[in-house]
């Protein structure tokens, strides 16, 4: 980086100009990360244009939640060249614009959930944190595996039916920790109302979804999952009684 000027600042000054502190500083001098690059004649510290670019980056990844060791490895390896550094600060900000917006996302989410309920099952909650972090990842996965139509349609509408997809969720949570048996005519209820729910989601019944290719594909993948592997044979088993009563209806 080319200096534009041959301005010096004292520490203090550098504080005062920077808003930050002479203590802050003296730390950064401590652990290496802004060393002066003079003294004066009264001995003093002096700091340049070039320390004033380096402590911009400092503060800049600081507020990025980087470690002070991280931003050390930052300035060691590319921090010298300007523009390149404002355009790693900018896509590290823009991820973590990302990042805050999912997770107010999340919060508004539960703020609908909650409104509707006196109680949330936690598991319900977790799985709703991970989900909305994951977004991103588990888009791009489907997209690597699935037509693109498809899945784009696939999130639109789940973002309009997520709301209903959790009342259901929540009530077959608790409806297993009280104990209550897959074949159980409540839990069978609300297991016809999440079936319901998913078949409007997948555009297709779930009983046909073995036919389709893209069917083929969705029961072939494995999903992680955020809920407990007890919970999920328990949705099974709910799903299963379904389909033998579905076929002894369609056989009557």
């Amino acid at each position: 980086m080319k200096q534009i000027s041959k301005t010096y600042y004292t520490i203090g000054s550098l504080a005062k100009l920077t808003s930050t502190t002479v203590r802050t500083l003296d730390f950064y001098d401590h652990k290496g990360l802004l060393k002066p690059s003079g003294r004066n004649e009264q001995g003093h510290r002096t700091y340049n244009d070039e320390d004033l670019f380096r402590l911009q980056q400092i503060l800049a990844l600081k507020y990025l939640d980087l470690s002070l060791d991280e931003i050390g490895k930052f300035l060691e390896q590319g921090g010298k060249d300007f523009k390149t550094s404002l355009e790693v600060q900018y896509e590290l900000l823009l991820k973590k614009q990302e990042h805050t917006q999912r997770i107010i996302a999340t919060i508004e989410r539960v703020k609908a959930i909650v409104k509707d309920n006196d109680t949330i099952d936690p598991q319900l909650i977790i799985l709703m944190i991970h989900a909305i972090q994951q977004e991103g990842e588990l888009k791009q996965w489907l997209f690597d595996r699935l037509p693109d139509e498809f899945v784009e349609s696939m999130f639109v509408s789940g973002a309009n039916l997520e709301h209903e997809i959790m009342i259901v969720f929540n009530n077959l949570l608790a409806m297993s920790k009280q104990g209550l048996q897959p074949e159980h005519p409540l839990v069978q209820e609300r297991g016809l109302v999440l079936k319901l729910i998913l078949n409007r989601l997948l555009e297709q019944p779930l009983e046909a979804l073995g036919k389709s290719e893209t069917g083929k594909i969705l029961m072939g993948m494995e999903f992680p999952s955020n809920f407990q592997p007890d919970f999920i044979n328990y949705l099974l088993e709910v799903f299963r009684h379904l389909m033998i009563h579905s076929k002894e209806g369609e056989g009557e």
